[in-house]
């Protein structure tokens, strides 16, 4: 693919390019294993669906772990 002359895409992507981690236990921290083989962006909100700001480190390709400030739970995307 191009745009204004430049190459922005070396090739299609393969396999899921979205991942939804839901965390029903409260817990400080969330180890979260998506396979999408790269560092996404990470949106986290509580179960009334609010924005929670958190900790995320990324341990690999494949894990991140979010940390929060007390026990939360909610979902986590990944994109």
């Amino acid at each position: 693919m191009k745009y204004i002359g430049k190459s922005v895409m070396q090739q299609p992507i393969i396999g899921d390019i979205t991942y939804t981690h839901t965390q029903a236990g409260a817990s400080e921290t969330w180890t979260i294993i998506h396979r999408l083989h790269r560092k996404p962006s990470v949106t986290i909100v509580d179960l009334n669906d609010n924005l929670i700001y958190a900790n995320v480190e990324y341990d690999s390709e494949i894990q991140i772990t979010i940390t929060f400030n007390g026990a939360t739970a909610g979902k986590a995307y990944l994109n």
